[in-house]
């Protein structure tokens, strides 16, 4: 047995110095000619079989989609159950919803509110509120808000603001501030429409809280950054408006029109408009509104930024009225910057302390 393996043993060594010979042949034969690539014959590719048929249906998709998992995932079931009603319709809407054109989803919707001057106080708003809804999800940009122009979808907006329903006024009046925020092009479309004087006429006498809020809101994007609409402002007692608006027991009407006030009083060339306010006194209103035991602390934080917009570059006028004995500030100001420093407030109370400094320097130093 010993004998016959070692037999075995060296026949394989045989055999495996002969592969060596043989391979330092072809290697030596390699060297004097390139190697030649063969392409594939056409007897060599074999066909692959059961390959899925593309979808022509939602049934087909369906199958589809289960062939796809049941190659990675063998554990998947692969029986096929009829689709009801309710997934036809869901998978129906997925694919539409990727072939959606926005152009066409505004024209049914400016199309529907066509008739809201027909709407009585009695009637169900809710289709005209849902094309409002759908409108304001589409207009975010200023591409899209220029097309809504284009189309004839600002029709919509004079008979929508005088709706006898407030949830028809305010919705309009949200997308008015999307198509006009940032965008001149729209900005001077809805002033050329006159409906500046509507939007300021709401901000001042509407019933609803939530109407006057988004009106003051398009009225807000509308103005900032653009000259002309100054004008308007001027005209339509849109200053005295904003007034009214900061004493209004509102807390976002409040915010939003010192907010604006502010903004209008820190753009380029405001002189004038910081002279008219400080006239129509708007600094014995910030500070009796700030001397309120009452006043929130958002409302707070923008009357500061009004006030020293108003005394920006050291206004004078500004600064003379502020030292005015009877409004007392400067012991409000004192006040708030002890509050401001206990909530640790650390940017307000900086202002709060530069308004000090800034307007009662001399005093400070007696």
């Amino acid at each position: 047995m010993g004998a016959s393996q070692s037999g075995r043993l060296k026949d394989k060594m045989n055999s495996d110095n002969n592969m060596a010979n043989d391979n330092s042949n072809n290697e030596g034969t390699s060297s004097s000619r390139p190697l030649s690539i063969q392409a594939p014959t056409t007897n060599n590719i074999q066909r692959v079989d059961n390959q899925p048929r593309q979808p022509r249906n939602l049934q087909g998709l369906l199958r589809f989609t289960m062939d796809a998992a049941k190659d990675e995932n063998t554990s998947v079931p692969t029986t096929v159950a009829p689709l009801d009603e309710e997934r036809k319709k869901f998978l129906n809407d997925a694919l539409n919803s990727l072939t959606v054109n926005p152009i066409e989803v505004l024209q049914k919707s400016v199309k529907i509110l066509s008739n809201v001057m027909d709407l009585k106080a009695e009637d169900d708003p809710k289709d005209f509120e849902g094309a409002l809804e759908i409108i304001v999800n589409y207009v975010d940009s200023m591409d899209m808000a220029n097309d809504f122009y284009k189309i004839g979808g600002f029709a919509i907006f004079g008979p929508c603001l005088n709706s006898p329903h407030s949830t028809i006024r305010w919705k309009a009046a949200d997308i008015i501030a999307e198509v006009t925020q940032n965008n001149p092009y729209c900005q001077e479309k809805i002033l050329e429409m006159g409906l500046m004087p509507i939007l300021l006429g709401m901000v001042d006498t509407d019933p609803s809280e939530q109407a006057r809020i988004k009106a003051l809101y398009a009225v807000s994007c509308i103005v900032r950054g653009n000259s002309l609409a100054l004008k308007y402002m001027d005209i339509n007692d849109g200053y005295k408006i904003l007034m009214k608006a900061i004493q209004s027991p509102v807390e976002k009407l409040q915010i939003k029109s010192a907010f604006l006030l502010s903004a209008l009083c820190s753009r380029e060339n405001s002189h004038p408009i910081r002279t008219k306010l400080i006239k129509m006194g708007l600094i014995e209103q910030a500070a009796g509104l700030l001397s309120m035991e009452s006043v929130l602390p958002d409302t707070r934080d923008r009357l500061l930024s009004l006030l020293n917009s108003l005394t920006a570059n050291n206004n004078l006028p500004a600064l003379r009225e502020c030292r005015r004995a009877e409004l007392c500030l400067k012991m409000t100001l004192e006040r708030h910057l002890k509050d401001l420093k206990d909530e640790e407030a650390v940017d307000e109370a900086q202002l709060c302390s530069e308004l000090l400094d800034k307007i009662f320097a001399d005093q400070l130093k007696n």
